[in-house]
């Protein structure tokens, strides 16, 4: 029993240390290229000034919850993708899994999904809502 135990808590220190944000935000930039398709073209917006204001609000709500974001704009498109790390769902299914929200210029929700990753391939996988 102390060696399940134990194995639990080094599984939820190691899902702890997943959710720093560099590592969330290596997770948010592997799902996107890995799930997404963007135009040839495609450039990554890394300051949100630069965003409308609109978006730059649900980045701000997004940050005070702890989540993390990417952007991404082609001519006047953009694509938004907000996300958080899930101990609880990673915890079962033994690997990440990252409640994703993708929002297009007008900050209007286009898609939302739980996803999760394989270490192994290196793969994406919807989870059923």
């Amino acid at each position: 029993m102390d060696g399940e135990l134990q194995d639990a808590s080094m599984e939820t220190l190691k899902l702890r240390r997943m959710q720093e944000p560099s590592k969330v935000e290596r997770l948010l930039d592997s799902y996107i290229s890995g799930t997404v398709t963007l135009p040839q073209g495609a450039y990554q917006v890394r300051d949100a000034r630069e965003l409308p204001q609109s978006l730059r609000s649900v980045i701000s709500r997004a940050g005070a919850q702890g989540e993390t974001w990417s952007c991404w704009a082609h001519n006047a498109r953009v694509w938004l993708f907000i996300c958080e790390l899930s101990l609880t769902l990673s915890r079962e299914r033994g690997a990440p899994v990252l409640l994703v929200r993708q929002y297009n210029e007008d900050a209007e929700s286009k898609d939302s999904g739980t996803w999760r990753y394989a270490p192994g391939s290196g793969d994406w996988t919807r989870l059923a809502d």
